[in-house]
């Protein structure tokens, strides 16, 4: 799609926030009534005024008028012989198919005389103009509300295509989102604090490897919340290019971790483990420079992302291997009926302190389904604890024992209320699993 240039100007009658405040929105307003331009369609706004006038307060205006995602530039114009007193122009680059002669620059005010070919406009359709701008901005949000409830979610995850990340993602979604591959923990919370990103998927504990420390860290460090919970069941799958046979295989690659928990089903094979960085990794590349003997271990979504055959499915040495990941996303989640909530506190270092805090949950009643401690970074040999419990912070009782928390701890942080995820419970021998609604 090309980008035209949509122009405007406008003076203004004194160097004052209220003065440049209303001549820019009223200006902008103009424009994009007259030209039907959606905020979100603006690559960028370019402000310049005249020395005599604050460079800032235009672009302040268009903030005000909603336009909180678009690249804003602001600044002085180079002095000209005889140029224009308290000017400010606009130009704005604006992504769309409208031919450039039906484009309306405007000018107002004494800025009609750069351009004596164009008249002057009306204030507004209306006689009360700031009304009418009001709902023009009131109209462009409703707008792009409906636009982000339509289009596709964006989901990050940590990995590559293919990643056991990116099969929760699947899980707890569906087909209909976009994924977002982010080389560390940090890409994921760096995207959705951009808006690259809607929602993020992190894990953050393994029913037999235990707790991911970074993740724990860096929910402390984000102001992001927990939206809800998602329990992977991992089976690892042996994967190799289309026409291998397992008699062929003598070296399998794969991330550590997914190599030690194939470790006992690898060594009754003989085969050897070659360290890789990533599970979907070394599917990826293996698939675009096969090697003969050469196999990797990866999720059946990186099978079908890489076209690899299984050869082998569920190898892994124990069969109860879920890994636990939290969805984060800006703002609260909805409050759900089965809800859990997860924070993080610090004690005074006193004897009874831990004691006295976890009693705030004891004495109501309130289930804790986890608690683990962490090194306070900030502070050597003291420690920071995280804690689930069952239920909403917002419920009456969970409310009393936050702020008996809140008066005995020495800070408390709420990572977020959310709807907690069904919990396979094990029955039978073989390690068989059903899903145990909680």
């Amino acid at each position: 799609m090309p980008t035209r240039g949509v122009r405007g100007a406008t003076t203004v009658d004194e160097n004052t926030s209220e003065a440049i405040l209303k001549e820019t929105r009223r200006l902008l307003a103009l424009l994009i009534h007259f030209n039907g331009i959606q905020p979100e369609d603006v690559a960028s706004l370019i402000f310049s005024t005249t020395r005599d006038l604050t460079a800032e307060y235009p672009a302040l205006a268009a903030r005000q008028l909603g336009w909180l995602d678009t690249a804003l530039l602001c600044g002085h114009e180079m002095d000209v012989p005889g140029g224009m007193p308290r000017c400010i122009r606009v130009l704005i680059n604006w992504n769309t198919d409208t031919k450039p002669h039906d484009i309306v620059h405007v000018y107002l005010r004494g800025a009609r005389n750069l351009r004596p070919d164009k008249a002057d406009l009306p204030l507004a359709p209306v006689d009360d103009l700031e009304g009418w701008i009001q709902q023009q901005v009131d109209h462009w949000q409703d707008q792009k509300s409906a636009r982000k409830e339509k289009r596709m979610k964006v989901i990050a995850f940590q990995g590559e295509h293919g990643a056991y990340s990116e099969q929760a993602v699947r899980q707890h979604f569906g087909q209909e989102v976009i994924t977002l591959p982010c080389h560390a923990f940090e890409g994921i919370f760096g995207a959705i604090e951009s808006g690259e990103a809607d929602y993020g998927v992190l894990p953050v504990e393994n029913s037999s490897a235990g707790s991911i420390n970074r993740a724990f860290d860096l929910l402390l460090d984000h102001d992001l919340r927990v939206w809800g919970e998602i329990l992977l069941r991992v089976r690892h799958n042996l994967l190799a290019p289309p026409g291998t046979t397992l008699d062929q295989i003598h070296s399998v690659r794969s991330h550590p971790q997914a190599l030690a928990q194939c470790e006992r089903w690898l060594s009754q094979r003989n085969l050897k483990a070659v360290t890789w960085y990533d599970t979907a990794g070394s599917a990826k590349e293996l698939a675009a420079s096969p090697e003969p003997g050469v196999a990797a271990i990866a999720s059946s979504l990186a099978s079908e992302t890489y076209g690899l055959e299984v050869l082998a499915a569920g190898i892994e040495d124990l069969s109860w291997n879920y890994t636990r990941f939290f969805v984060i996303g800006r703002g609260d989640a909805p409050v759900s009926a089965k809800a859990k909530t997860s924070l993080v506190f610090a004690v005074s270092h006193d004897p009874g302190s831990l004691y006295h805090c976890l009693g705030e949950f004891a004495t109501r009643g309130i289930n804790l389904t986890k608690i683990e401690s962490r090194p306070r970074r900030n502070r050597p040999w003291h420690y920071v604890f995280y804690l689930d419990f069952e239920g909403h912070w917002q419920d009456p009782t969970c409310q009393q024992a936050l702020v008996g928390l809140l008066a005995r701890a020495a800070f408390v942080k709420l990572l977020g209320s959310y709807p907690a995820a069904e919990i396979p419970a094990m029955n039978g021998e073989g390690g068989q699993s059903e899903l145990l609604q909680i």
